[in-house]
């Protein structure tokens, strides 16, 4: 069994990458493979092996694209009906999808390039050396906070009906809330703009490839 085999992976792609042309983020290429397959292959070496997918605008390319993944490596799909800017609605519809409470839950977004298996390992390994009463760890790389956020059992209760998500009850409950300092920037770097693409082109030394036009189709 899996060292962290009672952990849910809740990914989020709701989004509608309009800053991008209105494309899913999650399908562009980097090095020749989505950045949805380089987060789950990250997630099952990091031993996570229960992932749910919320999607929202372009769910149904996005859909087609986890239809050609190995069975082993898809996960169980989700649809936000009403995505919008924030994604506590998204967060919601996981939360809701739980038949029971996890004792860990991994809130991923699903186009960050830099995220791989230790980024995961380290968060879960930080978030098991939290104080009593934190029930939520996020990471903070130069003052910015990134993911993924990892909330226990209680954290997952409390945010199920929650109004304003993730964010607004981490103001709330500042006290609850481990804020895990460190240096990598995987944890903030994600993907809004054509800049960043060639940013991440250069930095990485590979390829990156938005998706094809009939991907980019809105269709929440």
């Amino acid at each position: 069994m899996s060292r962290y085999s009672a952990t849910v992976a809740l990914v989020l792609a709701a989004g509608a990458g309009s800053r991008l042309g209105g494309v899913p983020k999650c399908l562009i290429r980097l090095g020749g493979q989505t950045l949805l397959q380089r987060l789950l292959d990250a997630l099952a070496e990091a031993g996570v092996d229960d992932v749910r997918l919320v999607l929202g605008h372009h769910a149904d390319a996005i859909a087609a694209h986890v239809a050609t993944l190995p069975e082993a490596r898809r996960p169980v799909l989700l649809r936000n009906p009403s995505p919008g800017e924030e994604p506590a609605d998204s967060l919601r519809v996981g939360l809701h999808s739980l038949a029971s409470t996890p004792e860990r839950l991994l809130v991923l977004l699903a186009d960050q390039p830099a995220m791989g298996a230790p980024q995961l390992r380290n968060a879960l390994t930080a978030f098991e050396q939290r104080t009593r009463g934190q029930h939520a760890l996020v990471p903070m790389v130069q003052g910015q906070p990134g993911h993924p956020t990892v909330l226990d059992g209680l954290a997952c209760a409390q945010l199920r009906n929650h109004p304003g998500g993730l964010r607004a009850w981490r103001r709330e409950r500042p006290e609850a809330v481990k804020l895990w300092i460190n240096a990598d920037t995987a944890h903030t770097l994600d993907l809004d703009t054509p800049q960043d693409l060639q940013r991440l082109a250069q930095a990485s030394g590979l390829p990156v490839e938005l998706p094809l036009p009939q991907c980019g189709m809105n269709n929440g």
